[in-house]
């Protein structure tokens, strides 16, 4: 899939604020926006990445990004907060501090895009080496190859995604990194 086809979610109370941060992403992905709290919890499940903003609520007072954060795993989201709310009390890993710059803000989406796909990469991997990989996967690796050909430009894409992964990246999916310490991971080839 490329980064066309991702679709971002931006939902915050501050509608000039979604209008300007939609300007900025549509071109490169599809973005869908709401100021409301329930549209954007009915809207998840479609999306690869919901920028969310703090204190967006639903109608019944529910904290959009903390009901995200208690759905789990399958979410790539960063919360958007203001420079007044307190760094300790954020509900997602990533976060931005409004104002938010173009360039912070496309980064951010790139970032958690990777993730997405590195989590793609690995679910793909992990369904062919239990012999339960589907059809159509979407991952773009071509399904008239072997499996053992398969896997190989599965490990290679892997490889190549984790080489652009930082410390932050790693924590990410691993969450075994600590703050300021640097990481090099081992390549999937390595291992072996």
């Amino acid at each position: 899939m490329t980064d066309a086809e991702r679709t971002v979610l931006v939902a915050d109370t501050d509608a000039d604020a979604v209008a300007e941060y939609r300007s900025w992403l549509t071109g490169e992905y599809r973005v869908e926006t709401t100021t409301d709290g329930t549209d954007a919890l009915a809207r998840l499940e479609a999306v690869d990445v919901a920028l969310i903003g703090r204190g967006l609520r639903t109608a019944d007072g529910t904290v959009v990004a903390r009901a995200v954060e208690r759905r789990g795993e399958g979410y790539a989201m960063a919360v958007l907060r203001g420079d007044d709310e307190s760094e300790r009390d954020r509900t997602a890993a990533v976060a931005l501090t409004e104002p938010v710059s173009n360039a912070a803000l496309c980064e951010t989406v790139d970032r958690l895009l990777r993730r997405v796909r590195y989590d793609e990469l690995m679910d793909e991997c992990a369904a062919l080496a239990a012999g339960d990989a589907p059809e159509d996967t979407g991952t773009g690796i071509d399904r008239d190859v072997s499996e053992a050909d398969r896997l190989e430009e599965l490990l290679a894409a892997v490889d190549a995604l984790r080489d652009g992964f930082d410390g932050e990246d790693f924590r990410a999916a691993f969450g075994t990194c600590t703050y300021g310490e640097s990481a090099r991971a081992e390549g999937v080839r390595e291992r072996s």
